[in-house]
C-alpha cells in the first residue's frame, strides 16, 4: 500500500521524506492556493522534496482544457500525476490523456459507479471522498472497500486512492479494508506516529537506564 500526504508544505515534505513514511504528495486547488508560487513551480519542489509522485489538479472545467493543462503538467516533473474531476468532460480528458500516454486519474468520486468509469477508462487512480462522503450521511469506508473489491474483481490496474481521511479512524478502517492507498492530510498523518502510551513507556525506559551516558561511550 502506499501513503501520500496532503500538503502545499514543501519543508514538511522534506521531513516525511526523510522518515521514510510518505510515496507522494497531492494536491488540489484549495491547497495550492494557500502558498503564494505558481502552481508548475510549486509541483517541481514537491517533487524534488518527496523523489515521488505528485498529484497535480487541473482547474479547467471544459474537456479540452483539462487536456491542456494535463499536457502541460506532465512537463513539470518527472513524476506527474494528473487529476481530473468525476465529470463528463473530466471522463473524456481522461479517454484523451491516457491514450496520450499522461498519467491521469478521478477524484472527488463519491460512488462506485463513478469509480467503475475510471477503472474502466484505465485511470491511474481513483479518489473516493472518505470524510465528506460521511457529511453527507454517507459511510465513506464502505464505498472505499466496495470500489477496491471491485477494483480487485475486475483486475483493474487502477489505484484506489482513498482521499478526505479526517482521523486515524478512518485512517485504520481503510487500512484494515485493504485499499491500495490513502492520501493523509499532514495532522493525520502525525497522528499515526504519536500516542500517550509510547511517551510512557520512552519515559520509564529512560528512567531505568538513569545517568549512565551514552551506549557508545562504555
Amino acid at each position: 500500500m502506499r501513503i501520500y500526504v496532503d500538503t502545499a508544505d514543501v519543508e514538511l515534505v522534506e521531513e516525511y521524506a526523510a522518515r521514510g513514511v510518505v510515496d507522494g504528495v497531492t494536491t488540489n486547488p484549495s491547497i495550492a492556493a494557500t502558498v503564494d508560487v505558481p502552481y508548475g513551480e510549486l509541483v517541481g519542489r514537491l517533487a524534488e522534496a518527496v523523489g515521488g509522485p505528485v498529484f497535480a489538479q487541473v482547474i479547467a472545467e471544459d474537456a479540452d482544457g483539462m487536456v491542456a493543462e494535463g499536457r502541460a503538467y506532465d512537463d513539470w516533473a518527472d513524476e506527474v500525476i494528473v487529476k481530473l474531476p468525476a465529470t463528463p468532460d473530466g471522463y473524456e480528458a481522461l479517454s484523451r490523456l491516457t491514450t496520450a500516454g499522461v498519467d491521469a486519474g478521478v477524484t472527488v468520486v463519491f460512488s462506485v459507479p463513478q469509480a467503475v468509469l475510471a477503472g474502466h477508462g484505465d485511470a491511474t487512480f481513483v479518489a473516493p471522498y472518505v470524510g465528506r462522503l460521511e457529511d453527507d450521511g454517507t459511510d465513506g469506508v464502505e464505498v472505499t472497500r466496495s470500489i477496491q473489491e471491485a477494483f480487485d474483481a475486475y483486475g483493474f490496474e487502477t489505484e484506489v486512492l482513498a482521499a478526505s481521511v479526517r482521523n486515524t479512524r478512518q485512517a485504520t478502517a481503510l487500512y484494515r479494508a485493504g485499499v491500495d492507498a490513502v492520501t493523509l492530510p499532514p495532522s493525520v498523518l502525525d497522528d499515526h506516529v504519536t500516542h500517550h502510551k509510547t511517551d510512557e513507556g520512552l519515559a520509564g525506559f529512560r528512567a531505568d537506564w538513569g545517568d549512565r551516558g551514552s551506549p557508545l561511550e562504555e
